[in-house]
């Protein structure tokens, strides 16, 4: 016998499984210890190098990241020394007051030797002097997650800020970084959520393909 379910039942079912996965996930990475993290994020960042969407782009997004997320620090200096152009997300609100999930990201220089500055929201991110980076320069974007699907659906933290920014870089190799217990079956999804084209944690790539 088939069940239907309401479209927006269907949603809410989502969003109350994503609530229970992004606190699952918080928890478990909590969990891992700086000196963890660290060999761990220097796998993953050997494994992004020997990408060839690496090797091809000349303008590269990271991010900057929280303390329990992957470091990718080294992939920064490394996209340095080959002469790539570095940019990162920076939290812009479409107008004073604005509440923080309908704020957008923008990309700006992410210059050596300039340390990131504090949001006020948890995050930091290039100062607002920093050169901005059109989004169509961008061939290829790290993208960070809670969680991660094989299929390459992603599991944020619920402002939809990465979902706004992906579709923008049109011409970006979009690479999800996670530790390898990040990775699940599947992430619930909703039609605004934005997959990536490869997945790389500290024991695996996984190449999705366009979504």
């Amino acid at each position: 016998m088939r069940i239907d379910v309401d479209p927006e039942e269907r949603r809410e079912i989502a969003r109350r499984v994503k609530a229970e996965l992004r606190d699952r996930m918080k928890s478990v990475r909590r969990a891992l210890g700086p000196d963890a993290r660290a060999v761990r994020s220097a796998k993953i960042a050997e494994r992004v190098l020997a990408l060839p969407a690496w090797s091809r782009a000349g303008t590269i997004a990271v991010f900057v990241p929280m303390r329990t997320e992957v470091d990718v620090s080294l992939l920064e200096r490394a996209a340095r020394e080959d002469g790539k152009r570095v940019a990162a997300p920076r939290m812009v609100p479409p107008y004073d007051g604005a509440p923080i999930n309908d704020w957008s990201l923008e990309l700006r220089v992410l210059e050596d030797g300039v340390d990131p500055i504090e949001s006020g929201h948890m995050v930091r991110e290039p100062p607002a002097t920093a050169p901005r980076v059109p989004f169509e320069d961008v061939e290829l974007i790290l993208v960070p997650a809670l969680a991660f699907g094989q299929d390459g659906s992603r599991l944020g933290y619920g402002a939809g800020h990465y979902d706004g920014l992906l579709p923008k870089c049109t011409h970006a190799a979009r690479v999800g970084v996670a530790f390898d217990f990040q990775l699940i079956a599947e992430v619930p999804e909703e039609p605004r959520d934005a997959r990536v084209h490869t997945i790389v944690t500290d024991a695996r790539v996984i190449d999705v393909g366009p979504p």
